[in-house]
């Protein structure tokens, strides 16, 4: 990848030219100080008599766990609730006046700002300005730049700034990037055609389903017989240039690999209360996956329901004839492509053939349930007990059971995912050679000799009731009730404690339960205090790309434990808004991103850096957002030295599969850094030939200039307009590609303002083909493009 000598004269001009550019700080002190709580003495003394030993003298925790920003801590009832179950012990709770005064003091004390909002300030934190965070939010969440009526709207008011988001929430490509933010978490898009290397890995994951009963030499459930409808589709086209099977191919992988990540599609595009997320009493399908799940043929697989009439035992009404959207036109089709494109090409074959012979859209997501075949290929009469993701074969098989762990894993998920907490953070002996076996007796080997060991019970207690729920699942994720020894322990499953992590007795799962005992597990996931946490710590990584902290213990360093308490304190914080919007997912996001936690741009004083040094969102962009800003900058994304929109050169910048990379990297190596420079030298070379080459008013970024800049001119106010029109283009230009907002006067502009001259009056011939009109102006802009593009902040966000 060596550089041309024009593309090294343009990068010389770029260092002679510039200096580093200043970092500003925002308008927004972060605050008028820390308020000042009200504290209980009663419940002081009872804390310090009761609870500091297990719980740290300022909630900070121990063996007990902290207190601050803890599952409970949201609100005084639901904290007086978990005291009076089983603190400071199961044994001799508190009660009554005792409890209420230890939680108002916990609360009052640890928690202070738990019973208020999301901070928009911090003390001494500097924060996005309001069109800094417009536009950064913009990119974000709605994959391009601010309109002028948004950036207005956005800076006027609080009610103009939350309307300007929303909007950003209707947009596909919201829909999209809310995928991402959940799979960041829970990786279930490993199903994806183009993260595996086979091109039909979807049809060989779900044609691989089976039951775990052998009723015969290669008898099994046919679970999924139609998956490959599409070539018979095609086939009985009988008009010449049929629709390409590529187009269907891709959405019906991605309607099935992609099922649990669907189900986040319908839940936000419908404002559905999110706490279906693993109590629906349905999965989903879209018109692709309809087909492929057997549609209304002979043996269907699957039939539409309406989950707002639900019927006896976990059912929902079912929709006959259902109706479904279809493209009007081939400009809908071209517009929804251009949206998914940011991932990979998706054939047509001719767009008119996709309105003509499949207009059907994929975004028309409807509920649905599943039936299976039997061992003789007629369809079973009952369908699967569905509740939300915890029963998607695709969630299933990613956190798969094994013959010996009894479903343990995908207990410890359902913690982990839906209650924000981690199992293997319990304290505890885990390592075997030290776990004292004699006390087993005859019991080694035979039965499950850590299941009573005093050291592992305290995670088995724990996990093993929540485990006992999926027993109706074979290790593949099919449900299956034929295995006499598949049945679950139904009078074992019949409590839940998921705030706590300690199983209590909390309700009974009656007869109606039997063999759907997951739907029942569902209801109590779903209504458990901790759930809505669980949620808010997805959206944190999704939108930040943070690692969630662990609950500091008494040996963590001082840095770990604020910054612990700064990020556990914004997700009560955001989880309380969600819960307060009845679990609308767009609340959630809109709470985070208004925080000063996510806004913020630095401290005001040195000091404070330890304090906050988990806050901000700055994070090495992943490659397909990426690609998506040089799509907003009228780039239409790297496609030369490297195709972003390709899996390979994703990888190769840092990109996950969610196969064997789990997660995207977080900051820069050498080659990418030089790769990423490579980019900006190409793509700035895109920018302004797409942007001169379009009328002035529908630019994106060229609004305000064109390209018979002439500085020379003889006319004094022609001159002073084109300076005017320069800088203010310059000041634009910090805005869309560095979300930096920064005034006509400053350094930076006087900096840029410098580079363009110095090209200009040059007269660079660089190897940029920038297309027609006055070489020298767009090669001066086209200089300036290389320049922000090159700041480290632009492939950082």
């Amino acid at each position: 990848m060596n550089m041309t000598k024009p593309y090294q004269s343009i990068l010389r001009v770029l260092i002679l030219a510039t200096i580093t550019v200043l970092s500003a700080c925002s308008q927004e002190f972060g605050g008028d100080g820390e308020r000042t709580a009200v504290i209980n003495e009663q419940g002081r003394s009872l804390y310090n008599g009761q609870c500091a030993s297990c719980h740290g003298p300022n909630g900070e925790g121990g063996s007990g766990g902290a207190l601050i920003a803890c599952a409970t801590c949201g609100n005084e009832a639901s904290l007086i609730a978990k005291i009076e179950r089983d603190m400071p012990n199961s044994s001799s709770p508190m009660h009554g006046s005792d409890a209420a005064d230890t939680a108002e003091y916990i609360i009052a004390a640890f928690n202070e700002h738990a019973n208020g909002r999301v901070e928009r300030a911090l003390p001494g934190v500097a924060t996005l300005t309001p069109n800094e965070a417009v536009y950064k939010l913009a990119f974000e969440l709605a994959g391009r730049l601010p309109t002028d009526a948004e950036i207005s709207a956005f800076a006027r008011d609080l009610d103009g700034e939350k309307a300007v988001m929303y909007g950003f929430m209707e947009t596909d490509y919201f829909y999209e990037r809310l995928k991402d933010m959940f799979n960041d978490s829970m990786l279930t898009d490993y199903a994806r055609r183009e993260n595996t290397n086979s091109g039909n890995s979807v049809e060989n994951l779900f044609a691989s389903l089976e039951s775990p009963v052998n009723v015969g030499q290669n008898a099994k459930y046919d679970v999924y017989p139609n998956l490959n409808w599409e070539q018979d589709f095609v086939d009985a086209i009988s008009i010449d240039g049929k629709i390409s099977t590529t187009y269907l191919d891709y959405f019906t992988d991605e309607a099935l690999g992609r099922r649990p990540m669907l189900l986040v599609e319908y839940l936000a595009r419908n404002d559905r209360n999110f706490k279906e997320f693993v109590s629906a009493k349905y999965t989903v399908v879209n018109r692709f996956s309809y087909e492929a799940l057997g549609a209304d043929r002979a043996g269907t697989h699957v039939r539409i329901v309406d989950p707002d009439l639900p019927l006896p035992n976990g059912a929902s009404a079912v929709v006959t004839n259902p109706q479904w959207s279809a493209f009007q036109n081939v400009t809908e089709v071209e517009e929804y492509l251009d949206v998914i494109e940011l991932y990979g090409n998706v054939g047509t074959n001719g767009d008119h053939y996709v309105v003509r012979d499949f207009p059907y859209d994929p975004r028309d997501i409807k509920a649905a349930q599943l039936f299976y075949n039997d061992e003789n290929g007629n369809a079973k009469t009952e369908g699967v007990p569905h509740s939300g993701v915890l029963t998607d074969e695709v969630f299933l098989n990613k956190y798969t059971a094994t013959e010996t762990n009894k479903h343990r894993n995908r207990a410890r998920m359902v913690y982990w995912f839906f209650a924000a907490k981690d199992l293997l953070a319990i304290e505890g002996n885990r390592n075997a050679d030290l776990l004292e076996f004699e006390d087993f007796g005859n019991n080694v080997g035979e039965t499950d000799p850590t299941n009573s060991n005093p050291d592992c019970l305290v995670c088995h207690e724990i996990m093993d009731v929540v485990a006992a729920a999926f027993e109706n699942y074979s290790l593949s994720g099919v449900y299956d009730t034929r295995n006499p020894d598949n049945v679950p322990d139904h009078d074992l499953a019949i409590s839940w404690g998921l705030s706590s992590a300690k199983i209590k007795t909390t309700g009974t799962i009656d007869q109606n339960y039997y063999s759907r005992e997951l739907q029942w597990l569902g209801e109590q996931v779903a209504n458990d205090p901790a759930y809505s946490r669980g949620i808010a710590q997805m959206i944190l990584k999704g939108l930040t790309g943070q690692d969630i902290l662990g609950e500091p213990s008494e040996d963590s360093p001082e840095a770990y434990v604020q910054a612990y308490k700064e990020q556990a304190r914004l997700i009560v914080h955001a989880a309380a808004e969600f819960e307060a919007d009845e679990f609308n997912i767009k609340a959630l996001i809109y709470a985070i991103s208004k925080s000063a936690y996510y806004r913020s741009t630095g401290m005001f004083y040195n000091d404070l850096a330890e304090d906050y040094s988990q806050i901000g969102s700055l994070r090495y962009l992943p490659p397909q957002l990426l690609n998506q800003k040089l799509r907003a900058l009228n780039s239409g994304g790297w496609n030369q030295s490297l195709r972003l929109d390709q899996l390979n050169s994703r990888l190769f910048m840092g990109g996950k599969n969610s196969t064997d990379i789990f997660r995207d990297a977080d900051s820069v190596s050498g080659i990418i850094s030089a790769v990423t420079e490579r980019m900006a030298v190409e793509e700035a070379c895109d920018i302004v030939r797409n942007e001169f080459g379009t009328n002035r008013l529908e630019r994106t970024l060229f609004k305000l200039v064109d390209d018979t800049t002439d500085l020379n001119a003889s006319s004094a106010n022609a001159r002073q307009g084109q300076l005017k029109a320069i800088r203010a283009t310059i000041t634009q230009l910090y805005l869309a590609v560095l979300h930096q907002e920064v005034s006509l006067d400053s350094e930076e502009v006087a900096i840029t303002f410098e580079l363009f001259q110095t090209v200009l009056d040059a007269n660079i011939d660089s190897p940029c083909n920038t297309g027609g009109g006055a070489r020298a102006v767009r090669e001066a802009w086209y200089a300036v493009m290389v320049y922000l593009m090159t700041d480290y902040r632009f492939i950082y966000s």
